[in-house]
C-alpha cells in the first residue's frame, strides 16, 4: 500500500505525528473473496457509527462496514472491510471517522487512496 504525500499532510493538519498515519488501506481476503480493509494504528479506534467508505475515481463507492462492532455500536473491534471491486488499481478518496483512545472526540477526514493490485503469490 502506498500513501500519497497529501495523505500525510491531511493527517498532519489533524495533529498527528508525520511518522505514522492513523489508518491505512490494505487488501485482504475473507471467505475466499478479495476484500479491502482499513487497519488502524494501535492508538486509534475506527468510528462504527460513520463507517469508512472509499469513493472511487469513477464515481462508485465501496462501503467498509463489515466487521465486529463494540457492544455500544460505537467502534469497530476488527478492521472494517468490504468486497474488492476487482479493479487493477484502487484510486479515489477514503472517508473515515476515527478517534484517538486518549481523546473524547472523533475526527472525520478524507484521505487520498492509490492502491495497486496485489500480485498473486
Amino acid at each position: 500500500m502506498r500513501l500519497l504525500p497529501a495523505t500525510l499532510m491531511a493527517v498532519a493538519a489533524c495533529g498527528s505525528d508525520l511518522g505514522s498515519a492513523p489508518v491505512r488501506l490494505v487488501q485482504t481476503r475473507h471467505a475466499g473473496q478479495r476484500t479491502l480493509a482499513v487497519m488502524a494504528s494501535p492508538d486509534v479506534r475506527i468510528n462504527a457509527r460513520l463507517p469508512p467508505a472509499i469513493e472511487l475515481s469513477g464515481g462508485s463507492v465501496i462501503r467498509l462496514a463489515r466487521g465486529r462492532i463494540s457492544s455500544d455500536s460505537s467502534y469497530f473491534l476488527d478492521p472494517p472491510w468490504g468486497i474488492h471491486p476487482g479493479h487493477p488499481v484502487i484510486r479515489g478518496a477514503l472517508r473515515i471517522s476515527y478517534c484517538r483512545r486518549d481523546e473524547a472526540l472523533c475526527r472525520s477526514v478524507v484521505l487520498p487512496v492509490s492502491l495497486p493490485a496485489k500480485r498473486a503469490t
